[in-house]
């Protein structure tokens, strides 16, 4: 069951507040390419690699020939050149690459920044060199934020647009996750390919899930 979008050659960005459960699908979505064969780097900047496992044998079902395809990258402090680089050192044998999250991906990357503009460049240069590791090497990169993800949706939509703006090739997809009531039918959701509703509501042309429901898929 395809919850994250992603593609060969894009970097999909999955923006969401705190707990909106981000980690948790971003595992599942390992699990499901893992299970068809594909080689996993699983770069974590938040949780060990034990939470991780333990994730993916116990709530997913992974077993452990499918694990042998899985390299999780305990990436506190690594910056964004050291890791692209450690990626294209394996791009012979890598099939799909997991970035959990941004915010501390920036961190590790950049001195603290000194206004929101700076705040932004610096996003903006990490998001552009992720997309072009990914054309390059015709993977796809998913990368978890929780910056841009705003009570208003208006915002979210405007901010992922910021986030993209010196890409070019249009390569990156755009997702957000959140409850059902941050839509709206007077905001333009042209900007954002998925829309994942943690609660299962039912809308139109957007995918949803029940992040209750994935532990028993």
């Amino acid at each position: 069951m395809e919850i994250i979008k992603s593609e060969k050659g894009k970097l999909t960005i999955l923006t969401g507040k705190t707990d909106m459960g981000k980690s948790t699908i971003t595992v599942y979505d390992a699990s499901e390419n893992l299970k068809i064969g594909k080689n996993v780097i699983f770069f974590s900047y938040e949780y060990c690699q034990s939470i991780i496992y333990n994730k993916l044998i116990s709530h997913f079902q992974v077993g452990w020939s499918s694990l042998l395809r899985l390299n999780i990258v305990d990436a506190a402090k690594m910056n964004i050149h050291f890791l692209t680089e450690m990626v294209r050192s394996k791009k012979e044998s890598v099939d799909v690459v997991y970035i959990d999250y941004l915010d501390l991906l920036r961190e590790a990357t950049f001195a603290e920044a000194k206004s929101e503009a700076e705040t932004m460049k610096q996003i903006q240069s990490i998001i552009k060199e992720l997309s072009e590791l990914a054309k390059e090497l015709n993977i796809p990169v998913i990368l978890l934020s929780q910056v841009g993800a705003h009570s208003d949706f208006t915002n979210t939509v405007n901010e992922l647009a910021s986030f993209t703006e010196t890409v070019k090739d249009n390569n990156v997809i755009k997702m957000f996750i959140g409850k059902a009531n941050i839509i709206d039918s007077r905001i333009n959701y042209d900007d954002i390919v998925h829309v994942i509703l943690i609660d299962g509501y039912d809308l139109r042309h957007f995918s949803s899930v029940n992040i209750k429901e994935i532990y028993n898929h």
